[in-house]
């Protein structure tokens, strides 16, 4: 089975670097770009099935990756993104003067660390984990899975299959509307195989590129938080 992880298109917010979390903002004019460019992208493999968070941004991101295979979208609500709390609508400047000692423990270990009036890190990656699982309980070995979400979703699936620890998800970064794409065997062995539109791991001997990177995806390529 495979599972390809779609970070949703930018909306407002990502343009403006401003916490998202789980406001629901629809997406840009940006983001339906990459939006389109990713269904073209992936209009020739033969997908069985979409699947998309509750969030506006990914649910409209699914429908137009949908659209060539003329498939449903299916709603996984354990997928959506963290919820920020009081954070959600700040700049990264707003967030430094009102919420500075949060921050710099964020930086250094934010796996267990509680957002002011929102969830923790490691309880988002648990809840998108559950959500992974209960969409390949409902489909065989021979599938092939688009899933669209966001940002701390992905980043905690592909921190558990490869090992990494929470605290250090900034070893992967995920532009909007970035494909990472992970294998489950009939054993239930996963791999991950790309990240964010690159191979996984890169390989050594040369700077990686992939004809799946966007030319838009550099207008908003921040983080959500």
């Amino acid at each position: 089975m495979q599972i390809v992880l779609v970070r949703h298109g930018a909306t407002d917010w990502n343009l403006e670097h401003r916490c998202q979390g789980s406001s629901d903002r629809e997406l840009s004019e940006v983001g339906l770009q990459q939006a389109e460019q990713i269904a073209a992208l992936l209009r020739s493999e033969n997908l069985s099935a979409i699947y998309a968070s509750d969030l506006k941004r990914a649910h409209r991101t699914a429908e137009v990756i949908s659209q060539p295979h003329n498939l449903p979208v299916l709603i996984e609500d354990k997928i959506r993104e963290l919820d920020h709390g009081k954070l959600e609508g700040l700049t990264f400047a707003e967030i430094r003067d009102n919420f500075g000692d949060f921050l710099i423990r964020w930086r250094n270990e934010p796996a267990e660390l509680q957002v002011p009036g929102g969830e923790r890190l490691a309880d988002v990656a648990e809840r998108a984990w559950q959500g992974l699982e209960r969409i390949v309980e409902r489909h065989s070995h021979a599938d092939n899975i688009v899933v669209v979400s966001h940002n701390f979703p992905i980043v905690g699936i592909v921190c558990r299959i490869t090992g990494t620890h929470l605290n250090n998800y900034r070893n992967f970064h995920l532009d909007p509307c970035g494909i990472s794409r992970l294998h489950c065997d009939e054993a239930g062995r996963w791999q991950v195989t790309q990240v964010n539109s690159l191979q996984y791991p890169a390989r050594a001997t040369r700077k990686q590129k992939s004809p799946e990177r966007l030319v838009v995806l550099g207008k908003a390529s921040n983080r959500e938080k």
